[in-house]
């Protein structure tokens, strides 16, 4: 089961913060977006490994992250992530990867923010394609356990070159919520939160404009 260790995660993000961040500054936008209270699943653009660091720097709560199981294989490094809030889940083996997913049922349970990228692997230069089997595993989750709505939250990153520096200017921008009734509309589903991801990598000035037809259908209202 996973274990993070909110002194661990705490002092690995100090760290960061004027090791990492001091090279590469994050900026939060639309943070008022974000759930004060978990459950929630934060669904990031995922274009490079840095996007762990930025998403966890920009994101106040502690956050648990769904990760390749190869990663978790070595000791060591399979208890410091698990410390961090990694989630192994084996993404070659179907049944495994839905054994997989019950691990998180204790958490969203906890609630615990989990993050997912819906793309999977890194895409660069554009949003790829969700993987609404992901996305369906936590609907089914929801569904036969009896689990409120779960939001999925939207979150764009932009990394924008720094005059005279070698490193980036990083922007974290948080949507909406977006809330699905079950399994059935993973697919549909799936696409909402990649167009709000491409419209929140894309800056204010999109985001600004009125929410795509599809998205508009699942957006958490109040």
């Amino acid at each position: 089961m996973p274990s993070l260790s909110p002194a661990i995660y705490r002092f690995c993000r100090g760290i960061l913060r004027y090791t990492w961040a001091w090279l590469h500054p994050v900026r939060a936008e639309g943070l008022e977006h974000l759930p004060a209270l978990g459950p929630a699943i934060i669904c990031p653009k995922h274009q490079r490994w840095e996007d762990i660091l930025a998403v966890g720097l920009a994101l106040p709560p502690p956050l648990h992250y769904i990760a390749k199981a190869e990663l978790f294989v070595i000791p060591f490094q399979r208890e410091f992530l698990r410390a961090l809030g990694g989630v192994p889940v084996d993404r070659q083996n179907p049944r495994a990867t839905l054994s997989s997913f019950r691990q998180l049922l204790p958490l969203l349970k906890q609630q615990a923010y989990v993050v997912l990228f819906p793309e999977g692997t890194y895409v660069r230069g554009r949003v790829g394609p969700g993987r609404h089997r992901l996305v369906q595993m936590i609907l089914k989750l929801q569904e036969k356990n009896g689990l409120p709505p779960l939001p999925f939250v939207p979150v764009g990153l932009t990394y924008e070159p720094r005059p005279r520096s070698s490193g980036w200017r990083v922007v974290v921008r948080v949507g909406k919520p977006l809330l699905a009734s079950g399994p059935k509309d993973a697919p549909a589903f799936t696409q909402a939160i990649m167009e709000d991801i491409a419209l929140l990598c894309q800056g204010p000035e999109k985001i600004g404009g009125m929410a795509p037809d599809i998205a508009a259908n699942y957006i958490l209202r109040g």
